[in-house]
């Protein structure tokens, strides 16, 4: 249920589920593929399970022959050799035919009809029993505290949303009442995640269009919403942009110390205008700051290595900017691996906790970008942590890492402007040839653990979900 392939003339899908599922599946793949061809009305039953789509007209390359170029081959049928024997595993493909009738546009449009396949009934009940404390929060809650209020939620496409958006409709919100502000990255499962969420009649939009999302939503939702962050992209778009809606927000559920500190930047005694909303921060709880934080540390070093397998890491200098919670937690697991870290961070309680921990520390980031010269360098400040005039004293043949789900982590049109030359790197990112010498920016600047797999391990995950959604309910139900 986890697997897209993709080549220029054939996609192939798995998933998981009964024969009736499966057919529920292509029906509506072909309806989408109707949809955008005209011509694949007049579609040809082959066999069960298998159906002739003509994308183009008969004959659509003049010759009078009548033939059908530009067709496409798509059938559903149960896996050979199923991973698992107690599921249904299903294969859903697709094959364009005959390319002369159309080109290549059309042909990628007409097998991207299978990217965004929403997720079966048998896949959605897997995920749920890897989230059962998630999943099981409407046994607790039987009162519906959603009932009477709107969702705003902000994520990546991850199959755990999925999760979470079942929950908060047992839990009473009602789907659309609804709005998903979806964070881009490559995730496995983005496309059938989006394709889920819409079909259950939740609105979808990208985080980057928040204030315009919000305005519709609020347009569109009667009651007062409670919004679920992660990455303080909501409460200071209204606060900024669009004041006159805080009335229509009951609170905010905040899961990200970035979103925290982002809070903390624009309210003061004297901000205009005042927070009208409570904040509920589980970023701040021991359930984020404990379980979190680690995984991410492990995942993002290992990460590192795996799209670095050439390099030698053990001994050579790295840096940590940023010594907040996750901070702490990479420049351990770094130490763990007998790099030699040092740390950067502008606040000077945290700088003296890293020179108390051991760690080499200065308040002046080219000093230590000059003198420690470090291989690796990882930001994780939920901010710009590397920009500006501080990319002049990168030192040549480094790496740079973005921990943070801020695409502005590091100032990468900054770089951009330095570099002399700047080449992709497969499977690592972007190469930039600065003054000093090669920079490589992993994943491009995006959370480097982001691509590597659909979905945080349940273990890691589970109780920070279910927290963030007791804490909306709790918003919910102090409403006066």
């Amino acid at each position: 249920m986890d697997t897209h392939h993709r080549s220029t003339a054939t996609a192939i899908t798995e998933l998981q589920g009964t024969a009736e599922q499966g057919r529920l599946v292509l029906t509506e793949v072909l309806d989408r593929i109707e949809a955008a061809f005209p011509a694949a009305a007049r579609r040809h039953r082959l066999g069960p399970g298998a159906w002739l789509v003509p994308l183009a007209d008969a004959d659509a390359d003049g010759d009078g022959d009548g033939d059908h170029h530009g067709s496409m081959l798509i059938a559903i049928a149960p896996a050979s050799r199923p991973r698992d024997r107690g599921n249904a595993q299903l294969v859903l493909s697709a094959t364009v035919l005959g390319r002369a009738g159309i080109g290549e546009a059309d042909a990628a449009r007409a097998l991207g009809c299978l990217d965004g396949v929403p997720f079966t009934g048998l896949e959605t009940d897997a995920f749920a029993k890897q989230s059962p404390l998630l999943a099981g929060l409407p046994e607790q809650m039987k009162d519906k505290p959603l009932g009477e209020c709107g969702v705003v939620l902000v994520g990546p496409l991850l199959s755990d949303l999925v999760v979470q958006a079942r929950t908060l409709i047992a839990l009473g919100a009602r789907p659309e009442a609804m709005t998903v502000l979806k964070k881009e990255y490559p995730y496995k499962l983005r496309s059938r995640v989006e394709a889920h969420l819409a079909g259950l009649g939740i609105a979808v939009s990208p985080v980057t269009e928040a204030e315009a999302a919000l305005r519709l939503h609020t347009a569109r939702v009667s009651e007062p919403s409670v919004v679920i962050d992660d990455g303080g992209h909501v409460l200071p778009t209204l606060m900024r942009s669009a004041a006159e809606l805080l009335p229509f927000f009951r609170g905010v559920v905040e899961q990200s110390m970035a979103g925290i500190e982002e809070l903390e930047d624009i309210v003061c005694p004297d901000t205009d205008p005042p927070v009208s909303v409570p904040v509920f921060s589980v970023a701040q709880s021991a359930v984020k700051r404990g379980i979190d934080a680690h995984w991410i540390a492990e995942t993002v070093v290992r990460s590192a290595r795996q799209a670095l397998p050439g390099e030698g890491f053990d001994g050579v200098p790295a840096l940590v900017i940023g010594f907040g919670t996750v901070g702490q937690r990479v420049a351990a697991t770094l130490r763990g691996q007998r790099m030699r870290v040092a740390v950067h961070d502008t606040e000077w309680r945290r700088l003296v906790a890293a020179h108390e921990a051991g760690y080499l520390t200065a308040p002046d980031l080219p000093a230590l970008l000059d003198g420690h010269r470090p291989v690796l360098i990882v930001s994780a400040t939920g901010r710009t942590g590397l920009g500006g005039e501080d990319l002049d004293f990168l030192p040549g043949e480094c790496f740079v890492v973005s921990v943070s789900g801020r695409a502005s982590e590091i100032d990468m049109p900054g770089l951009a402007l330095r570099a002399e030359q700047i080449d992709e790197v497969t499977g690592v990112g972007a190469r930039y040839e600065l003054p000093n010498g090669p920079v490589t920016v992993l994943a491009d600047g995006i959370p480097v653990n982001a691509p590597c797999g659909d979905r945080i391990p349940a273990r890691q995950s589970d109780l920070t979900m279910a927290a963030v959604v007791w804490g909306a309910c709790a918003l919910a139900r102090c409403w006066p």
